[in-house]
C-alpha cells in the first residue's frame, strides 16, 4: 500500500466515522524498510500520514521504543498484543508492562489463522501470562491483569463502550464456564486468574450473544458441527490436491 493510499484511507474513514487499523512496528526488517526508503522509523511513517490518534489501533507493535509508546499513550493509539503469533515467527516480545505503566490503550489478538493456527483467545491470554512471567518475572502483568487487557483493553481499541464487562447497560455477550471440572480443582478460589493461571483446555460450557444463548453445554446450537466438520475437510482435501502440495 502506498504512502498516498494510506493517507486517503485515513481521511476516508474520518469522514466515515470508522476506525483504522494495520499491523506495525511486528518485525526488525519493518523497521529497516521505513528508515531506508523514508527516512523515519514506523510509526513516525504512519504519523505522517495521518495512521495516529484514538481512532487508531495497530497489531503486534513489537519494536516500539520507550518514546514511541510515550506517545501512544499521548494520542491514544491503541496495540492489539498478539504473543502467539509473535512467538511462532519469532517476532519479539512487546513491551507490554511498559505499555500497561504509560497507559497506552493495550488488547489481545491472536493475528491471523496463518500464524497462529489456533486462534484461540482464551490460550492467547495463558500464552501472554506465561511468556510475560517469562520475560519481565515480577514486572509482567498479572493474570488478571491479561484478562483485563483482552476484556475491556481490546473493546476499548475497537471502540466499544458497550462491551469488555459485565455491568448494567452492557450488551449482553458473555461465555460462562463451570468451575466443577476436575481439570479446575482448586481453581475456585481464584477465578478472575483462573484462565491465565491453570487455562482451559476445552470449550467454555455456554456462550450469549447480544442475550441469546448460541453454545449450550459445550456444543453450538445454530449448527451442525459434525456435518460442518466433514464439509470443511473435504474442502482442504480438495484445496491441498489442486495445488500439488
Amino acid at each position: 500500500m502506498t504512502g498516498r493510499l494510506l493517507k486517503e484511507s485515513a481521511q476516508l474513514a474520518r469522514e466515515l466515522g470508522v476506525r483504522l487499523h494495520t499491523h506495525l512496528a511486528e518485525t526488525k526488517d519493518e523497521e529497516r524498510f521505513t528508515l531506508e526508503h523514508f527516512g523515519m522509523r514506523p510509526l513516525e511513517y504512519m504519523e505522517s500520514l495521518g495512521w495516529i490518534g484514538e481512532d487508531v489501533w495497530f497489531a503486534h507493535g513489537i519494536h516500539f521504543t520507550e518514546e514511541e509508546l510515550k506517545r501512544l499513550a499521548q494520542t491514544g493509539t491503541g496495540v492489539a498484543h498478539c504473543p502467539i503469533s509473535n512467538m511462532k515467527l519469532s517476532s519479539g516480545v512487546a513491551l507490554v508492562p511498559e505499555m500497561l505503566k504509560l497507559g497506552v490503550p493495550l488488547g489481545l489478538a491472536v493475528d491471523g489463522s496463518a500464524s497462529n493456527d489456533g486462534s484461540n483467545l482464551l490460550e492467547e491470554m495463558r500464552v501472554a501470562y506465561l511468556l510475560h512471567r517469562l520475560q519481565w518475572s515480577r514486572q509482567a502483568p498479572s493474570a488478571y491483569d491479561i484478562l483485563k487487557i483482552g476484556t475491556r483493553g481490546s473493546a476499548r481499541i475497537l471502540g466499544r463502550d458497550d462491551l469488555g464487562q459485565i455491568a448494567v447497560g452492557m450488551a449482553a455477550d458473555f461465555f460462562l464456564v463451570d468451575m466443577n471440572r476436575l481439570e479446575l480443582t482448586g481453581a475456585q478460589f481464584d477465578p478472575k486468574s483462573m484462565l491465565c493461571t491453570v487455562g482451559l483446555k476445552g470449550s467454555v460450557d455456554y456462550t450469549v450473544v447480544n442475550g441469546e444463548i448460541v453454545v449450550k453445554e459445550g456444543r453450538l446450537v445454530r449448527m451442525d458441527e459434525a456435518r460442518t466438520v466433514e464439509k470443511a475437510n473435504l474442502v482442504v482435501k480438495r484445496y491441498i490436491s489442486h495445488s500439488g502440495a
